[in-house]
């Protein structure tokens, strides 16, 4: 099997606090993050006000401006095999947490027209018209405005992200959504009982809509006994994340990478690197082959990840490990970022 083809297909990864859909070759991502690190473009957790993500799409931008010999902005399908062909990255930019838009379509139109291509509805606290999977329920799942909000997605033919809602939101979006939704960062709740994972009934009502689900690596959402030590510390990450702050939008970036290394510092155990490969097998048995991808959350921060998952360039492990489980170069091809990219070719056009 050719390993190096297959690491580099494109797949859905966080670099900073957009989600690439993308040539991921480990040599590319290497180099974009270190000019990431030299450009100090640490991106902040959750998008909180309208300043600040007019602030990180520009820095995109500049980014992409800077370096256009390594990176490129994907709008469609057919950007990313364009791109991927000519070995440079491709990259989407996405919002990640509808707090962004301020309850006003309006800037979420804005945001498209300057290349949002997806929108996660919340991160980890329940807003004005969707709820949280980590926070109280407000809404029962989406409101009024969270329905028109999902209907202005469709419209826009901007990716509808799952990640980080309540389940109730989930089955409502599932049944609202006229195009694929996808959940870009989350694993299996039948095998690590967290409430960011999805439950085989949402994996398969997710999988109904064309969409897909990406395994997220980090430890509490990969092993119940990582979670369960968590669960026990009461200075949790999401609980810190949801505290309101007195930071000015300028600070907001260091605030957050301040707060999740203190979080991380502290870590007890390193999983078995085969519950990644669990969470894949139970996600394609329940949803299928088509509709399960890596949703890693390689982000801004270093997570805590299983043994044998520092960074992409681990990535083979990956490969060489579902080989053994029996998977197909086809099928590793879909997982590995086929399933993404088909999913994006559908809802944003070849």
């Amino acid at each position: 099997m050719n390993v190096e083809r297959l690491v580099q297909t494109p797949t859905l990864l966080g670099l900073g606090n957009f989600r690439g859909i993308g040539l991921l070759a480990e040599q590319h991502q290497r180099r974009i993050a270190r000019r990431i690190e030299q450009e100090n473009c640490i991106f902040a957790v959750n998008l909180r006000r309208t300043r600040r993500a007019l602030e990180q799409i520009a820095a995109f931008h500049q980014f992409l401006a800077k370096y256009p010999d390594q990176v490129e902005l994907a709008m469609t399908g057919a950007d990313v095999r364009r791109i991927a062909g000519s070995g440079r990255l491709a990259a989407m930019l996405a919002i990640e947490g509808g707090l962004a838009i301020q309850n006003d379509l309006g800037l979420l139109r804005t945001y498209a027209r300057l290349g949002a291509t997806s929108m996660t509805l919340t991160h980890s606290a329940s807003i004005d018209w969707v709820d949280s999977s980590t926070d109280v329920e407000r809404w029962g799942g989406l409101n009024e405005l969270g329905r028109s909000v999902i209907a202005e997605l469709n419209r826009l033919r901007m990716i509808v992200d799952l990640s980080h809602v309540s389940d109730k939101t989930i089955d409502q979006v599932t049944r609202l959504s006229t195009a694929p939704v996808i959940a870009s960062h989350s694993s299996a709740r039948a095998l690590s009982n967290h409430p960011r994972n999805v439950s085989d009934e949402l994996a398969r009502r997710i999988a109904d809509t064309g969409g897909c689900i990406g395994i997220n690596f980090y430890n509490e959402f990969i092993d119940q006994a990582y979670c369960d030590y968590m669960a026990g510390r009461a200075d949790g990450i999401l609980k810190a994340l949801n505290q309101p702050t007195a930071y000015r939008p300028d600070q907001l970036d260091q605030a957050a990478a301040d707060r999740l290394r203190h979080f991380f510092h502290d870590i007890p155990f390193r999983p078995r690197f085969e519950l990644i490969l669990d969470h894949i097998d139970h996600l394609v048995k329940v949803a299928g082959i088509d509709h399960v991808g890596i949703g890693a959350d390689l982000d801004s921060c270093l997570i805590p990840t299983p043994e044998g998952i520092d960074t992409v360039r681990d990535y083979p492990n990956l490969t060489e490990g579902l080989t053994q489980r029996g998977y197909a170069d086809s099928d590793l091809e879909k997982i590995m970022g086929g399933n993404f990219l088909r999913v994006f070719t559908e809802v944003r056009g070849s």
